[in-house]
């Protein structure tokens, strides 16, 4: 598997490839801390690629909206008929995730009881099928856990148990915004832009000095950069449209749209 592309040569973003250096010559838990789509899944799979259990599974998860009985199946597995509509054995993504990584993003939804059944894991790591009679049984898994939520606050509220912060914040990596690391949009933008243009079977558009100057700004006011295929009369339209107030996404989104020559567009989204 390729490993995952951290691009970007801000200080930020060198400092962040440090730390996942860090992170991955160990196999103490990590707590990825960043707004959403700031690219912290890519961070998770970056220290998994770089650790010794790269050869393993990398196993991910989204814990937001899921209700806690749902979720505690999904990770633990269940027996057969343990509850309605439980009409087979379930393995589980924790079995699943044997000798690699598990991945729990979003980490802040979780509701008080099934931080307390993740918390029994992440002390033991001790394995039970809900709904089973048999034995725990251990696992090697390496937990790596992310969230965009203030967890401070979230125990100072009761919302978050402080034990599992602390059983999971063993090394902390902190991914910041886009918009705190603007020296990596340029090179951000090469590169969706040729993958972009490698997509569409076109040839990937150069961008003058100028434009790449003004760029950034209307990136961290719009949320997004436009990228012409060679119609300058298109690019400056909508270069002027974005300086109006407009919609906005995720900080941490960019979002690169190709104009075709005959005025066609078509958009791709990537997390950064």
């Amino acid at each position: 598997m390729d490993q995952p592309i951290l691009l970007g040569n801000s200080p930020s973003t060198e400092a962040l490839r440090r730390q996942i250096e860090f992170a991955a010559r160990s196999n103490a838990k990590v707590l990825i801390v960043g707004e959403t789509g700031a690219g912290k899944e890519v961070v998770a799979r970056a220290i998994h690629e770089r650790s010794a259990r790269r050869a393993r599974p990398f196993v991910a998860i989204n814990c937001s909206g899921i209700p806690d009985t749902l979720l505690e199946s999904e990770l633990f597995g269940h027996a057969r008929g343990s509850f309605t509509g439980a009409y087979r054995d379930k393995q589980g993504l924790i079995r699943q995730a044997q000798g690699g990584t598990l991945f729990l993003d979003e980490l802040g939804e979780m509701g008080l009881r099934m931080q307390s059944v993740l918390l029994r894991f992440a002390e033991s790591g001790e394995l039970q099928t809900v709904g089973s009679d048999g034995p725990s049984t251990a696992s090697d898994v390496r937990l790596i856990c992310a969230t965009n939520r203030d967890l401070h606050a979230a125990m100072e509220n009761g919302a978050f148990r402080r034990d599992l912060y602390y059983r999971l914040n063993v090394v902390e990596i902190r991914v910041m915004a886009l918009r705190e690391r603007r020296l990596d949009i340029p090179v951000l933008l090469g590169h969706f832009l040729q993958r972009a243009a490698d997509a569409h079977a076109r040839p990937s558009p150069e961008l003058s000095r100028r434009r790449f100057e003004v760029i950034p700004e209307l990136a961290i006011e719009a949320g997004y950069v436009l990228v012409t295929g060679g119609r300058r009369d298109v690019l400056d339209a909508e270069m002027r449209r974005l300086e109006q107030p407009c919609r906005r996404i995720h900080p941490g989104q960019l979002q690169v749209l190709v104009v075709a020559e005959a005025g066609l567009a078509k958009h791709q989204t990537a997390q950064v």
